[in-house]
């Protein structure tokens, strides 16, 4: 399930990236991401077409960060916006309109992802195990590199 090289680890960026671009940023004014797949399903009358994109676009964050190993309170953060993001949906239902206005107007999406590939650009991934790096004495020079690396805050090695 956890990704094992750096090749995946990019892969994964990028899809989180995709997820991103189409559920909050197909229709920009300037800089401003406005409208995606999920502000424009959720106008469409009929089946809940925007609850399906949006639990399944959520879902796929979700696997992705765990996946790339991010930390508890990042993964928490993340799923606090998702879940901000189908509820104000189901809150804001008992005003007609008010359900796609609010998908429409909440990135959730576009919010949670971005919080995602921040982890992951913070996070080293090494190709190698944890145990051996440990044995080896090779983890207290990782370390010391980590310090060194502009940008990086977290070691993740990618080997089980």
């Amino acid at each position: 399930m956890f990704v094992r090289s750096q090749q995946a680890v990019d892969k994964l960026y990028n899809s989180v990236g995709l997820v991103k671009r189409l559920s909050d940023g197909l229709i920009k004014i300037g800089p401003v991401n406005v409208i995606g797949l999920d502000g424009i399903l959720a106008w469409v009358p009929g089946l809940p077409l925007g609850a399906i994109y949006s639990v399944g676009a959520s879902s796929f964050i979700m696997v992705q960060a765990l996946r790339a190993r991010i930390s508890p309170f990042t993964f928490l953060k993340t799923l606090l916006i998702l879940l901000a993001d189908s509820g104000i949906s189901s809150v804001s239902s008992l005003i007609p309109l008010l359900p796609a206005a609010a998908d429409t107007l909440f990135q959730g999406h576009l919010y949670a992802s971005h919080i995602v590939q921040k982890e992951i650009d913070k996070t080293w991934y090494i190709d190698a195990s944890q145990r051996e790096a440990y044995d080896s004495g090779v983890h207290q020079q990782n370390l010391m590199t980590l310090k060194t690396l502009k940008g990086k805050k977290r070691l993740v090695y990618l080997v089980p």
